[in-house]
């Protein structure tokens, strides 16, 4: 269980708006570090958990895991704060930064840190996905679905949809016969 809760629905707005300003291209990573190492309000099962869920709702999965825990911890209220401090602030900057653009994107040091802020956001999904595989150890089925995942979107180059579909359903069904056994 969790060792410590966000104090305010005012806590949830700032926590996940400085979320949201450190992670364009893939809040991931820094959604993990910011609540299971940093704040501790989620220790990393409930992590991996909570996450799973909030991939299955529909729309992104950062907007889902917020709300998510933010209803957990003060209801619609904290819902309401997660989610506008991790929408309201980036929204913000990207309409400041896309005016900006407009008037400089024909620049090649402009166009160079574009490229370089993508192999960025490659490195931060690797190693998100290498830290999270450690909470699967000795959990036979997440590592199976997850190397199956991996290999139909990398190798097969199925379309992801159907592959959530698909080994969503399979994982379910094989937790459930797990948990009837």
């Amino acid at each position: 269980m969790n060792a410590a809760a966000p104090r305010s629905p005012g806590e949830l707005f700032v926590v996940w708006a400085l979320i949201a300003l450190q992670s364009f291209g893939g809040a991931l990573a820094v959604i993990e570090r910011t609540l299971v190492r940093d704040k501790r309000w989620l220790d990393a099962k409930e992590f991996v958990g909570t996450f799973g869920i909030s991939q299955a709702l529909p729309g992104p999965t950062g907007v889902a895991l917020c709300v998510l825990l933010g209803d957990r911890f003060f209801g619609l209220r904290g819902a309401a704060a997660a989610l506008a401090g991790f929408l309201l602030v980036p929204a913000v900057l990207v309409i400041a930064l896309t005016t900006l653009f407009a008037h400089f994107q024909h620049l090649p040091w402009v166009e160079g840190a574009l490229r370089g802020m993508g192999a960025a956001s490659v490195g931060v999904v690797i190693a998100t996905a290498l830290r999270m595989a450690r909470t699967l150890r000795g959990q036979s089925m997440g590592i199976a679905v997850a190397l199956l995942a991996f290999a139909a979107v990398a190798f097969a180059q199925l379309p992801v949809g159907s592959i959530v579909l698909t080994l969503g359903a399979a994982s379910v069904a094989w937790a459930w016969r797990a948990i009837d056994r």
